[in-house]
């Protein structure tokens, strides 16, 4: 065979073997980006008016000159910078307000409101991670119930195979704090979610007790006692 056609019929191969693997791979399934990997939410819309808007932008140049002025001065007013990051937090600006309160957190790593502050944000930014990390900080230095709850429920809807860890978590806010509705509404929760039914009932009756003008207690109470009745009938 001539050499020149030789090469021609070399060029098509590689053309149509290169045009048929394009095909094959267009066909192939493309798997959705893991959580860790999708970007962080800088920015949510609060839904606030321009004219709104515009009275948080001057609260807003007024806490940043006051806090430049302190470092100027060689002072650092911890609730200016927290201020700060709550305006930021309220026109839904929550890469900055994040980045507030860890300026905080760089030199009072045990601030409670910063902590607290940090993983609401990066709650909103689907940070799983960092309000995990951030959420544990806080409740081993200020201990409030929303915490405990908040970091139960952050545990419950994005880390599954953790779950096991809600009962200590909630366990540890009961001897922290004592028995209060919450807290044992949400522990009756998890052993719901479990099915073990005796131990959530036991929980909803002691929460029940101690507020029984609670209806939404009451209700779960009610449902999980027919479930466990329905239960108790199949197994017969």
């Amino acid at each position: 065979m001539n050499p020149k056609r030789i090469k021609i019929a070399a060029a098509a191969l590689i053309v149509f073997g290169l045009a048929g693997y394009l095909l094959w791979i267009s066909f192939l399934p493309v798997s959705p980006p893991s959580p860790s990997e999708s970007p962080l939410i800088a920015f949510v819309d609060r839904g606030i008016s321009e004219e709104q808007l515009q009275t948080f932008h001057d609260r807003i140049v007024e806490f940043e000159i006051t806090v430049k002025d302190n470092e100027t001065n060689g002072a650092r007013d911890i609730s200016a910078i927290l201020s700060l990051g709550n305006l930021y937090y309220q026109i839904g600006d929550l890469e900055t307000a994040a980045k507030w309160y860890r300026e905080i957190l760089r030199t009072n790593p045990k601030d409670g409101a910063a902590l607290e502050n940090l993983a609401q944000a990066q709650i909103e930014m689907g940070d799983w991670e960092g309000a995990d990390a951030s959420l544990r900080a806080a409740v081993n230095v200020s201990a409030y119930e929303p915490s405990y709850i908040k970091l139960a429920d952050l545990i419950d809807e994005h880390f599954p195979e953790r779950r096991d860890e809600i009962q200590v978590i909630l366990e540890t806010a009961i001897a922290n704090l004592g028995q209060t509705p919450g807290l044992l509404s949400r522990l009756g929760r998890w052993y719901a979610d479990q099915g073990m039914l005796d131990e959530a009932i036991s929980h909803y009756q002691v929460a029940h007790q101690i507020d029984p003008d609670d209806q939404a207690i009451e209700n779960t109470l009610d449902e999980l006692r027919k479930a466990r009745s329905a239960a108790s009938k199949d197994a017969r």
